[in-house]
């Protein structure tokens, strides 16, 4: 009984000098396999696209950095993360504006949704014309601005790995000083272009793995934290059930179907966005032909020798 005293006097003392005695944690700093407060989620493109087109009436690119819908993922106390290391929002851009130009640590690209000639981002310098489909890359520290010349308003999906670079705290950010970077020269480089005809015909060429789909990974080696990739699923398709320890969130880029993901089932179609957390079991099923393109932290986690990858018996 005085022994038991005297440790608490002990650790009582040493809570006051700041230490935390390693018999005296609040709770465990290892456990038997990953666990995460982040949840699988589905956020539907026919909600989010009223909700901007409502916005455009009543906030200006002037008035916001950008006007954008983040996908925020439900747990507790998160207010801006769609997972761990990864966020993603819906933007639009009206036409005539211009969203200001600036630059940040964190590593960017944008999957184009919907945009009429006309509307275009630039990076660096460079009037990148956006088209329909278009995978479009801001690597990190690239200055990039965007704006609409067309008639009707350009949608896109954005992905970042700002949570990342915040929990690892080397995050710089700057405005452009005249506020939009007017370009110097025009073009599609293939460093910061991923057009729909080439990924398409990617896959075209892709062999099926046994469960069907084709999978292409495209070589954006300008954003060394991220993998993209796309997925064909044919009619009927059911992937197999797996689970891996990368950060991953899915946008369809065309057909409908469902996902099971950590239990749970969404039903989705074209514009819709899925995340799937680290470890989460998930599986596909296409009920029409479906492409779907992938953002996740695999490199990030191979680079530190973390990824791991297991497929569920059967």
């Amino acid at each position: 009984m005085s022994n038991q005293s005297e440790l608490e006097d002990l650790n009582d003392v040493l809570a006051h000098m700041t230490f935390r005695a390693g018999w005296n944690k609040h709770e465990p700093s290892l456990w038997p396999e990953p666990r995460t407060a982040f949840v699988p989620f589905h956020w539907v493109w026919g909600d989010a696209r009223p909700s901007l087109d409502r916005a455009g009436e009543l906030i200006s690119a002037e008035l916001a950095e950008r006007r954008n819908l983040f996908l925020v993922n439900p747990h507790e106390g998160n207010h801006y993360a769609t997972l761990r290391t990864l966020v993603c929002a819906y933007q639009m851009i009206l036409p005539g504006e211009r969203a200001r130009s600036h630059r940040h640590s964190p590593n960017a690209l944008r999957l184009v949704l919907d945009a009429p000639p006309g509307a275009y981002t630039v990076v660096d310098g460079v009037r990148v014309d956006m088209e329909s489909g278009d995978v479009l890359l801001t690597p990190g520290d690239c200055w990039h601005g965007h704006a609409n010349e067309g008639d009707r308003p350009a949608y896109w999906i954005d992905f970042l790995d700002v949570p990342l670079v915040q929990q690892l705290e080397p995050m710089f950010f700057e405005n452009w000083p005249a506020g939009f970077q007017d370009p110097s020269s025009v073009g599609r480089p293939a460093s910061l272009v991923f057009d729909r005809a080439s990924s398409k015909a990617a896959l075209n060429s892709a062999s099926p793995s046994a469960d069907g789909r084709q999978r292409v990974v495209l070589s954006a080696g300008g954003l060394k934290t991220m993998e993209l990739s796309y997925e064909r699923l044919p009619a009927g398709t059911a992937t197999r059930a797996m689970r891996s320890t990368q950060n991953q969130i899915l946008a369809v880029v065309e057909g409908q179907g469902v996902t099971v993901a950590g239990g749970q089932t969404f039903r989705w179609r074209t514009g819709d966005v899925i995340a799937i957390p680290s470890w989460s079991q998930h599986h596909h099923q296409a009920e029409e032909a479906s492409v779907l393109f992938s953002v996740s932290d695999a490199p990030t986690m191979k680079q530190l020798g973390f990824y791991r990858e297991v497929l569920a018996a059967g």
